[in-house]
């Protein structure tokens, strides 16, 4: 049986480091793309990326004719995710995500994975089943990915292809973005300072990266179009999140003062919420694996083993 071949967006990520060892580790053939013109000097040429305008099916189709039609494509990659509210994500992510979507059906692609958010849920409360709508208040963000994903589902029936909408939760681990929380903390803690902390009352459903990158890697063996959660199933208080970080690190947990900053505004609704996994147990006969502190003292391993985050 032939290695599948997977054409991936986002390689280059938080998410999509780990996804790539995955799926190399899971014997598929795989190619990398980015919608960002590459520097050649260096990180561009992580995961030996290419550039391909996404909303551009002349070249989409270029790139299928010279490549040959992969298996499955995972788009992943999803401009502006510093700033929620953006314009960036109703208009060209939309548009690009849209395109992408559509020139891969019409070459022949017959699985599409699409990365989208637990935002879609907008400020719900309890367990989230992937059949619930949103409610509340939703960020640009979370309305992007709702729009692409109902796009993806009403092609795939058109065509009699498969589009599969995964849903991640609060993933954290090594390799997030400067200014992340986990970042600051363990930054704060190795120069011996006390991180500078909002509130922290907020509850997320927490997920270690790998456990995301291995949910994605187990989505794509399914045949039929589906949404599914990916998230540890329960919810903390942020506040919980930090203290085992800062334990886990050996800190003083005295010296840890919550409400020094205030909330970033803009930030999407935090309740009382979590992944209901019924769906993903079905249709993949598998759970996420690390607890909570199992991916904190992971993620520390690996940091510590990296240069300091800025």
């Amino acid at each position: 049986m032939k290695d599948k071949v997977v054409w991936l967006t986002g390689s280059r990520g938080f998410i999509g480091r780990p996804l790539v060892s995955a799926l190399k580790q899971n014997s598929c053939e795989i190619r990398c793309f980015t919608n960002r013109p590459l520097d050649e000097s260096g990180k561009d040429q992580e995961n030996d990326c290419q550039y391909m305008d996404y909303s551009n099916s002349a070249r989409i189709k270029e790139r299928v004719e010279n490549s040959g039609v992969p298996d499955i494509l995972i788009h992943m990659g999803w401009g502006g995710m510093t700033d929620p509210g953006s314009k960036v994500h109703l208009e060209e992510n939309v548009e690009e995500g849209k395109a992408l979507l559509n020139t891969a059906f019409e070459c022949g692609v017959d699985k599409f994975v699409f990365i989208g958010s637990m935002n879609e849920y907008g400020g719900r409360t309890g367990a989230l089943s992937e059949d619930m709508g949103p409610e509340g208040r939703l960020t640009n963000y979370a309305k992007g990915k709702i729009e692409v994903a109902k796009y993806g589902f009403q092609r795939a029936k058109e065509l009699g292809k498969v589009f599969i909408h995964v849903r991640p939760f609060y993933v954290f681990g090594p390799g997030q973005r400067p200014g992340s929380l986990i970042n600051d903390v363990y930054c704060s803690f190795k120069k011996g300072d006390v991180p500078e902390l909002g509130p922290c009352e907020q509850f997320r459903d927490y997920i270690y990266v790998n456990d995301v990158a291995d949910g994605i890697l187990r989505a794509t063996d399914i045949n039929e179009s589906v949404t599914l959660n990916l998230g540890s199933g329960r919810y903390v208080e942020v506040k919980e999140f930090v203290a085992k970080l800062w334990d886990c690190l050996g800190g003083d947990m005295s010296r840890l003062k919550f409400g020094a900053r205030p909330m970033r505004a803009g930030e999407p609704d935090q309740p009382k919420s979590f992944a209901d996994l019924t769906r993903l147990k079905e249709h993949t006969g598998w759970v996420p694996e690390n607890s909570l502190e199992d991916g904190v003292r992971l993620t520390i391993k690996k940091l510590d083993e990296m240069p300091l985050p800025q």
